[in-house]
Order: C-alpha cells, then structure tokens, then sequence
C-alpha cells in the first residue's frame, strides 16, 4: 500500500518521502528559474522516459524476463499513465 508506513521500516519510509517531496520541489524550482533547467526537465528526462518505456515493452514483446519482471512494465499497464506523463509534460512546455 501507497501509505503503509508501520513497522520496523517506517522511519526509512517516512525518511525516503521527504526527500522524494524535497527533491520535488528542488527540482521544480531549477525548472522554473533557468531555461537549461526548463529543457532538461520538460526535454531531456521525458526524451530518456519515452526510450525506457519503449525498451521496456520491446523487451516484454521479446520475452525477455528482464522487463516482464520490470515494476514499470507490471504496474503502468494501461495507456493512462503514459497519457497522464505526455500531458502534463505538453501542459508545462506549453506555458
């Protein structure tokens, strides 16, 4: 579960969100402030994304186990969070 943080490992989960929620909002601000922090985030990670994504599903057509087993091809298996992804990356570049 998303926010099953209870047990021996919540603090390294809790620990874990913050720095995901600081790196965030870090890497926002580089965004917003400089151009060249614009293009990579808004150019250059969704381009890196997209090559990943198809490598993924090239390999899972293949049937290598490497990407059968990948998270990303177990749990983004609709066409919605790639939609989701493009969108909002369409929205901000074209702001």
């Amino acid at each position: 579960m998303l926010f099953d943080v209870y047990g021996e490992n919540a603090i390294f989960q809790w620990i874990g969100w913050v720095m995901v929620f600081v790196g965030l909002i870090v890497m926002n601000e580089i965004a917003r402030r400089s151009k060249w922090g614009g293009v990579f985030c808004f150019l250059v990670v969704p381009a890196i994304l997209t090559v990943y994504f198809v490598a993924i599903y090239v390999g899972a057509a293949m049937g290598a186990q490497w990407a059968l087993n990948n998270p990303t091809y177990i749990h983004m298996g609709s066409w919605f969070h790639y939609a989701k992804l493009y969108a909002a990356t369409a929205g901000c570049i074209g702001f």
